[in-house]
């Protein structure tokens, strides 16, 4: 970098950064951050209750997907917030929160950043786990015994590496679990992601929602992801052209040579699944469940759902070209799965 070129401007250009940081209104600094649902547990929930008393149930698609046919991914499991719900099967729609999959009659697999908020693990008696349920107001509540969180995840969500955790159930299951993969993740063929998430339409199905997607690559994916923040970039920067004097000229060279800069998004704990043009994929209120693929007649678990990006001024951060969703690798971590399962 030719420091006496580009000194004045970049001074300019981290101006304007700290200026639009300090102003931002709380949505568009919401939308800008990297999106893991960062309190799961609470915002989930009032955003399934304030969509219904605004559009009422809706089975619509979920960016690209279909509903599911009843009993056909009987691992799947919901977290419902256990204040949240009555003796009532209906207050079942509004309490989920999170995905999750079972892998054993009593251990479910999901999100780590679906059982921490602000900063701490989340009571277990908080957590309900809905198993047997092709529809959010069926199925069989469970205790939670006991919760894990990955050692290596930062609970204030600082940075989303290490994003899974185990529940323990007080009771057995009788759901059929998931398989684990049992070897490397290859980064291409298709794959299956399931939930209960944000469908494209802004509301929050009650049946649960599948759609097919395809895995790439972790160097597509941070492409795409860094695209969207060096447009990003550009737009902040040109909101505060006028005041800074900045012209179209400065503006791509500050945004060209600050993107440069940028570091990838992904670490190699994290696999990438979508599709380039958009339209398909995970969204709010899916995290912590599973991407898996089929083979043979073998349902195996090949991610978990953790997080995703769009456009800072997108109404969702999900389904937007380029942008793929980020899964936590589920290969890197069998042993740690083992390691907790075989300890209890």
């Amino acid at each position: 970098m030719n420091s006496k070129r580009l000194g004045p401007l970049a001074g300019s250009c981290l101006l304007a950064l700290a200026a639009t940081v300090c102003a931002a209104p709380l949505a568009l600094a919401e939308s800008g951050a990297p999106l893991a649902e960062a309190s799961a547990i609470k915002r989930v929930p009032e955003a399934r209750a304030a969509a219904r008393e605004a559009n009422g149930d809706s089975n619509d698609r979920i960016f690209g997907g279909d509903v599911a046919a009843p009993g056909a991914w009987p691992f799947q499991v919901a977290l419902l917030t256990s204040y949240s719900l009555d003796t009532r099967p209906e207050s079942q729609l509004d309490a989920q929160f999170c995905g999750g999959s079972l892998i054993a009659p009593n251990w479910v697999l999901t999100a780590a950043h679906c059982l921490v908020y602000d900063g701490k693990d989340i009571p277990a008696q908080a957590i309900t786990v809905l198993t047997n349920a092709s529809n959010l107001g069926e199925g069989k509540r469970h205790q939670v015994a006991a919760t894990f969180v990955h050692e290596g995840f930062d609970k204030n969500m600082a940075a989303l590496d290490n994003d899974i955790g185990l529940i323990r159930l007080a009771d057995k299951a009788d759901a059929a679990p998931i398989a684990l993969p049992s070897g490397p993740t290859a980064e291409s063929g298709k794959a299956t992601v399931t939930g209960w998430g944000r469908l494209d339409n802004g509301t929050f199905p009650a049946d649960l929602m599948q759609v097919d997607i395809d895995v790439t690559t972790n160097e597509a994916c941070n492409s795409g992801l860094k695209s969207i923040y060096a447009k990003d970039l550009g737009k902040i920067l040109h909101s505060w052209a006028p005041r800074l004097r900045l012209s179209d000229a400065s503006i791509d060279m500050a945004t060209d040579a600050m993107s440069k800069g940028m570091s990838d998004p992904l670490t190699e704990n994290m696999l990438c699944a979508g599709v380039k043009e958009g339209g398909r994929d995970s969204c709010q209120g899916d995290s912590g469940g599973p991407l898996f693929t089929s083979e043979g007649g073998k349902v195996t678990q090949i991610g978990v759902v953790s997080w995703g990006e769009g456009p800072m001024d997108a109404q969702a951060p999900c389904g937007h070209e380029n942008a793929y969703g980020v899964y936590t690798r589920l290969a890197n971590y069998t042993d740690w799965i083992k390691s907790k399962m075989s300890a209890k």
